[in-house]
């Protein structure tokens, strides 16, 4: 059951009193600010006359995409800007008569979905974000004031600011906000010191999170660039012939291509090892869903949640659904999704840290344990190498959905051991973890002292 206060007048005022109206998020969340605003706290617009900034909405823009060997730039779509390390999965030709330079969102700017499904998610750009081209599909929030940008960031992130967001969402098919709609959104102002302190506690978070990020992507770099060159790959429409006898019991090109046949050859010969050798690879049986809401169960993560800082839409389950010690992921677990597109996102690895090590992963996930003494650092570092990623990606499998399974994925070759830069690379994902917890524990008190007012 939902129970809700609502004061008289706006009830009278609103012509309804249908609780369905008024336990809604939002119009809960615009009672409390009318509660806040009669109680003597400061209100201000996020933009416009007398508010914190600007929005810059971008139009509509074309993408015309790179070609192999195009001069091109990285790009992010929307929800790729919510995960740890965003990686972009597309190139933009520079070529393509866009001003692409444009769409590059720059350090302190807060990125605003504004379709969606899943509306209302944000972020701030970092330094590591401000290397891609950002799609033309979020709003654009421009706040000079860095404890102002700050504040406002918490409270956007709140429950009180995302139902504020989504409470004038439209759309027949696909629910859309506005540049307007962001720019009106208010938001209370409590006690200076209160204020900077909030915005201090989220500033410490994102510059946690930002130096790991670009630490771990330079890691990844230096760990590639230690390993013998990819091979060059004749032209596919050239092809290649192979004997029958080779062919087994895997008909796909991508299976047989001698692109990754060297690869493996190269690994092997600098003393690479297959990952049966170092780990136990794993994914677990399909159960029947029974979804709760948070607090009546435990988390459970697609494998689009395991790349996520904050996951985006996180489902909860319940204990009647399947064993939670079975499912738990554990620390230093490392874990891809295991179904998808091979092209895509299938395969890109993420470490389990202390802060989700009884998390829930779906039947979708692949579980890969390290040995003792083997460290989960450097296999992650491994399976960010274009290296590995060839060969996981080659040996995925599926009529309609590629499928990687433990058996082919045991196969694979990975480059000789790094300890000390695996030691580097999970102080990044403990370092990531820390951001997280600093996050929401900001966000959670800043969401304690709003529902106070209701």
């Amino acid at each position: 059951m939902i129970i809700g206060s609502v004061r008289s007048n706006a009830a009278f005022s609103s012509g309804r009193l249908d609780a369905k109206y008024h336990c809604s998020p939002g119009v809960l969340a615009k009672e409390r600010m009318l509660t806040l605003a009669a109680a003597g706290v400061k209100m201000r617009l996020l933009a416009g006359d007398g508010g914190l900034g600007r929005v810059g909405a971008t139009s509509r823009t074309r993408r015309v995409y790179a070609a192999e060997g195009e001069e091109s730039m990285p790009y992010l779509r929307p929800y790729d800007v919510f995960d740890y390390l965003p990686q972009s999965v597309d190139q933009l030709s520079k070529r393509g008569g866009v001003a692409l330079k444009d769409l590059i969102p720059e350090v302190g700017t807060i990125l605003q979905t504004c379709s969606g499904r899943n509306l209302g998610p944000l972020v701030c750009v970092d330094e590591y974000i401000s290397q891609f081209v950002v799609s033309d599909d979020m709003l654009r929030l421009h706040i000079s004031d860095e404890t102002d940008r700050l504040y406002a960031l918490t409270f956007l992130s709140t429950s009180t600011g995302q139902a504020l967001l989504t409470r004038n969402k439209t759309g027949n098919v696909i629910d859309h906000l506005s540049a307007d709609d962001l720019a009106a959104t208010q938001v209370p102002f409590f006690e200076p010191n209160l204020v900077k302190n909030i915005a201090d506690e989220m500033g410490k978070a994102i510059k946690i999170r930002e130096r790991a990020r670009l630490r771990l992507q330079q890691l990844i770099r230096e760990f590639t660039e230690s390993l013998p060159p990819l091979p060059s790959s004749r032209p596919r429409r050239e092809g290649w012939t192979l004997q029958a006898s080779s062919i087994g019991t895997r008909f796909d090109a991508a299976f047989h291509d001698p692109l990754v046949d060297q690869i493996r050859s190269n690994l092997i010969a600098l003393g690479g090892k297959r990952v049966r050798d170092v780990a136990s690879t794993s994914m677990l049986n399909r159960y029947k869903r029974y979804y709760v809401d948070e607090g009546h169960g435990r988390p459970i993560m697609s494998g689009r949640h395991l790349l996520q800082m904050k996951p985006v839409n996180l489902r909860y389950i319940s204990a009647r659904s399947l064993d939670f010690k079975e499912y738990e992921l554990g620390v230093g677990t490392l874990v891809f999704g295991a179904r998808g597109r091979a092209e895509g996102r299938i395969s890109l690895p993420a470490i389990i840290t202390e802060d989700r090590s009884n998390w829930l992963a779906s039947h979708n996930v692949m579980r890969i344990c390290p040995n003792t003494n083997v460290s989960s650092g450097w296999l992650y570092l491994c399976f960010s190498t274009m290296h590995v990623q060839l060969q996981v990606k080659s040996s995925a499998f599926g009529s309609v959905v590629d499928v990687v399974d433990p058996v082919s994925l045991n196969e694979v070759v990975l480059p000789p051991e790094n300890k000390k830069k695996g030691s580097e690379a999970y102080e990044c994902w403990t370092n990531f973890a820390e951001a997280n917890r600093l996050e929401k524990e900001v966000i959670d008190r800043l969401d304690k002292l709003l529902l106070g007012y209701l």
